[in-house]
């Protein structure tokens, strides 16, 4: 696509060289009170199997309200060539762990099966695909010629954190390498780990345009999933993971944060 042919709707009217606009830190900060405070209710203030369902009902509500408001974001975008595509995958991406977060509960809660591994492992794993589809199109789009140091930093990254894991996974966890956990982790972790690297390399691309502090505050929310992520994929080598874990403040956090971001972006363009 050419310049003159640029949908004026995915554009601002006005482009700024550099964001003057700041972080709102309160957000932030409310972001974090209302984890912790839902991580301490769950844990201290409510017991049993009434926790557990707790947690199943919110971690359904927080990706799904995700995907609504990415919804809303594809619809003011609707027949653009490039926001409306990228936030339609984005929006499917956070409804497909909305699915996932269904099928776990369906698995652990009704019917009492270990729901690792499972069929909602392919809704989690939808993610990355869809969410990889969402950066490459802002990417292919505004930077089409990636320089050297960003395509090496796409492929060293994912590779360095793959080799931590597996060293932490093998001595720690005390698991095989032939053990087929082991390599079912590392699936999702290189898959999360990549989808960081592209983001960075997005972040890197718009700071210092309109929708830079957008991009900024998405590779947050995404490295926050990630961690979790990994957390988690350690966790279920030693069978050490369950619904009360504070590892779910990770993922409820970078859920928040990406909303925050989704919500940044429609006001700034």
């Amino acid at each position: 696509m050419s310049k003159d042919e640029i949908d004026p709707k995915e554009i601002p009217e006005v482009v700024p060289e550099k964001v003057k606009s700041s972080f709102d830190y309160k957000a932030f900060l409310a972001i974090a009170i209302l984890v912790v405070s839902f991580h301490v209710s769950i844990n201290y203030l409510i017991s049993g199997d009434d926790a557990d369902t707790a947690v199943s009902i919110f971690s359904m509500f927080v990706p799904l309200s995700l995907a609504i408001i990415g919804f809303s974001v594809v619809r003011k975008y609707k027949g653009t060539q490039v926001f409306g595509k990228a936030y339609l995958a984005l929006s499917l991406g956070y409804l497909s762990i909305f699915f996932a977060e269904v099928t776990y509960a369906v698995y652990d809660i009704v019917y009492d099966i270990e729901p690792y591994p499972s069929i909602a492992d392919i809704f989690f794993f939808l993610l990355y695909p869809l969410l990889l589809t969402y950066l490459f199109i802002n990417i292919k789009f505004f930077a089409p010629n990636l320089d050297k140091k960003s395509k090496l930093w796409i492929i060293l990254m994912p590779l360095v954190v793959l080799v931590g894991y597996s060293i932490l996974s093998t001595t720690e966890g005390e698991i095989s390498i032939f053990e087929f956990d082991f390599y079912y982790g590392i699936v999702f972790v290189y898959s999360a780990t990549l989808t960081l690297a592209v983001a960075v390399v997005g972040a890197s691309i718009f700071k210092q345009g309109a929708i830079g502090k957008a991009w900024l505050i998405l590779v947050i929310g995404i490295l926050l999933n990630n961690i979790g992520d990994i957390w988690y994929y350690n966790l279920e080598l030693i069978e050490g993971y369950d619904l009360l874990h504070p590892v779910n403040m990770f993922w409820y956090s970078g859920y928040l944060v990406v909303i925050y971001a989704l919500l940044k972006h429609k006001k700034t363009l």
